[in-house]
């Protein structure tokens, strides 16, 4: 009986294996020319199955080059989390990502702006720059981005928040 389960778990690993070998050929494949269902496919399976992270890097890479702003933001959150190859969180190359994601319309990403312009990570601290990226991401329909607006709007004197509040509409 022993013997018979660890016949099975045998097959079914190296089942898992075979699917994992498929994955990473469909998405080295794909990965200049995927669509945002794609994207988030591969944030899901490959981060979670492979736990490869500087492969995980490369196809980001190459998706966010294409123009995908799913992949831009992933690629910020990799570099905010250490996960780009170094052990340390890059803050100042997660902004920039994270920048470039925003521009493309991804509200997580204005959110996060929000928070390293809030807390000076990565960029020089502004909570001008922290309110207009939570209006931004409010805007989009985050609720959290809303509230974090307001907290930072009651920090700001008259002149500057009439300011930021102005770089949201010309954006």
């Amino acid at each position: 009986r022993f013997k018979v389960q660890v016949d099975r778990l045998q097959v079914d690993l190296k089942k898992q294996k075979d699917e994992l070998d498929a994955l990473k050929a469909q998405m080295e494949k794909k990965a200049s020319v995927m669509r945002e269902d794609e994207v988030r496919n591969l944030e899901k399976d490959y981060q979670r199955k492979l736990r490869d992270f500087e492969r995980a890097r490369r196809l980001y890479e190459r998706a966010a080059e294409a123009g995908n702003g799913k992949a831009m933001h992933n690629l910020a959150v990799m570099h905010a989390q250490g996960q780009h190859g170094g052990n340390r969180p890059d803050y100042r190359t997660a902004a920039q990502w994270f920048r470039r994601a925003a521009d493309h319309g991804v509200v997580d990403s204005q959110y996060n702006l929000g928070i390293l312009y809030g807390r000076g990570l990565g960029v020089d601290q502004s909570l001008a720059e922290s309110y207009k990226w939570f209006a931004l991401a409010a805007q989009g329909g985050d609720q959290d981005a809303a509230k974090k607006r307001d907290e930072v709007a009651g920090r700001l004197d008259a002149q500057t928040l009439a300011a930021a509040r102005l770089a949201v509409q010309t954006f």
